[in-house]
């Protein structure tokens, strides 16, 4: 995109600089009070680069790298710097002194601000300013909103107030020259998205946003066209039903039954429990059990640190981050498997109080195999009085696995010759006689097909011409041998 404009030379009024006094003024006060609050400062090292680790960044430093994000992402319609409006470039001047401390309105008057903006300095000083790392964020979040990230991780009550500042500046920006084209519009649009909903980023876990303009209908139908799972999806909508009930009644001023949406998945890997577990906190979401319904994803790792004292910090920024939403965590025997000298019990103890703080907007889900979380449940009384609710995820049958397989080969444009799906369907059978408990199901399908459009690349590779429906068919010489491809697929799933 590239918009040619002659650099505005407008005036800044004193009404302009008003409004950025008040903004500036407000967002100085908000970055003061967050670096007072250990919560804040304590979450900045989990955004923060490896490298940067040892040093130590203020509110003001990580909003500075969040209003510079901003202007770049907003002046991109721009061919160059020298035809960005000056107003924006005064924008982006004025708010890096005014978080550093500086009020430009008190250091100069009006007239000597607009003689500024007239020096062939400008230019330099932007470009300075725009180079430099007032925060060096990890990978993930390099493009991210840094501030806005950070404050709905824990929850804090100024993530509104920061947002709303920042879509204010976006706004000021765009319109520095008076006008919004097209193409201003849609960054605008998607900048204040991302603003609005900021990626979160918790270490050893995955953070999985309800997906937008999302309802219950929607998430229903989900469920409904997964692949088996005949009995979970009908506990479910049972359990859907119940809970729409019991709003109902609610509503009226009748009695309701204390409802423990807390879970316990058992199955193998591979059979959908993450999957379920992320429609789950939809489906609490719509029906006004929790607030946002998001699910982290975690493990043992995610919650367990090797020395005294970090278990407890780890497992409870962990927590927080999944208040409001679902907390999963997979493989949840694995924290009670340590030993005398372990700290999962720590981590259990942090996860059974958190579960009492904020029992009326956090959902937590343990899965793993049946006989392992019968025995992880077991161990603790607290985990007894809060778990009630059981669903059963069994193996997938021959047919559920062809079925998933296919829906690999549909989703990435292939498709596959009778004789091909023949041979395919021998390994499943033999799969499926000789699987046991550690058998990957969908796991298993997606790796196998990997192999196959692997060994079909090979095939095709030299053909010339080569056509679209010899790139997208995938043939019986595709299909690798069947007994070796079940012992090695056997021989795998037990090592994990």
């Amino acid at each position: 995109m590239k918009k040619e404009n002659k650099p505005d030379t407008s005036p800044i009024s004193s009404a302009y600089i008003d409004i950025l006094k008040k903004e500036s003024d407000k967002a100085f006060l908000s970055c003061k009070n967050l670096n007072a609050d250990t919560t804040f400062t304590e979450a900045v090292s989990s955004a923060l680069d490896g490298s940067s680790q040892e040093i130590s960044y203020k509110a003001e430093h990580i909003l500075l790298h969040d209003i510079v994000n901003l202007f770049n992402s907003l002046t991109l319609v721009y061919g160059n710097l020298s035809s960005i409006p000056v107003k924006a470039k005064f924008i982006l001047i004025y708010l890096y002194e005014r978080l550093q401390g500086k009020d430009l309105s008190k250091s100069f008057t009006l007239t000597k601000m607009n003689e500024l903006l007239l020096s062939p300095l400008l230019d330099k000083n932007i470009t300075t300013i725009r180079n430099t790392s007032f925060f060096n964020p990890v990978k993930e979040l390099k493009k991210e909103f840094i501030v806005p990230s950070i404050l709905l991780k824990i929850h804090s009550k100024k993530a509104l107030r920061i947002s709303s500042f920042l879509n204010r500046i976006a706004s000021l920006i765009v319109k520095s020259d008076n006008k919004i084209s097209k193409e201003e519009e849609a960054l605008l649009k998607m900048v204040s998205k991302k603003i609005n909903h900021p990626k979160v980023l918790v270490k050893k876990a995955a953070y999985n946003e309800v997906p937008e303009n999302d309802t219950l209908e929607t998430v229903m139908k989900e469920l409904n066209e997964l692949i088996g799972l005949k009995e979970v999806k009908k506990n479910i909508q049972d359990l859907t039903n119940f809970l729409k009930v019991q709003k109902i009644r609610e509503e009226k001023g009748l009695k309701t039954t204390n409802n423990s949406l807390h879970a316990v998945f058992m199955g193998p890997p591979g059979t959908g429990k993450t999957t379920v577990a992320r429609m789950l906190g939809r489906i609490y979401k719509h029906l006004g059990y929790l607030e946002k319904g998001h699910l982290i994803e975690t493990d043992r790792a995610g919650m367990v640190a090797g020395y005294v004292g970090q278990t407890a910090l780890k497992a409870d920024e962990i927590i927080k981050s999944a208040i409001g939403g679902v907390l999963f965590i997979d493989e949840a025997y694995a924290l009670t498997s340590g030993g005398l000298n372990d700290f999962g019990g720590e981590a259990i103890e942090i996860l059974l109080k958190r579960m009492e703080d904020h029992r009326e907007n956090l959902v937590v889900v343990v899965a793993g195999y049946p006989d392992e979380m019968e025995l992880f449940i077991q161990s603790n009384p607290g985990l007894q009085s809060r778990f009630n609710r059981y669903f059963k995820y069994d193996h997938f049958d021959v047919d559920g696995l062809l079925q998933i397989f296919k829906l690999y080969v549909k989703k990435a444009d292939f498709k596959l010759t009778k004789d091909a799906e023949e041979k395919l369907l021998e390994i499943l059978e033999r799969l499926h006689k000789k699987q046991h408990r550690g058998f990957g199901n969908a796991r298993t399908m997606r790796n196998l097909f990997e192999k196959i459009i692997e060994r079909q690349a090979n095939r095709i590779v030299s053909i010339t011409p080569i056509t679209e429906e010899i790139l997208i068919t995938l043939i019986e010489e595709d299909i690798p041998e069947i007994l070796k491809t079940v012992k090695e697929i056997i021989q795998f799933s037990g090592d994990e």
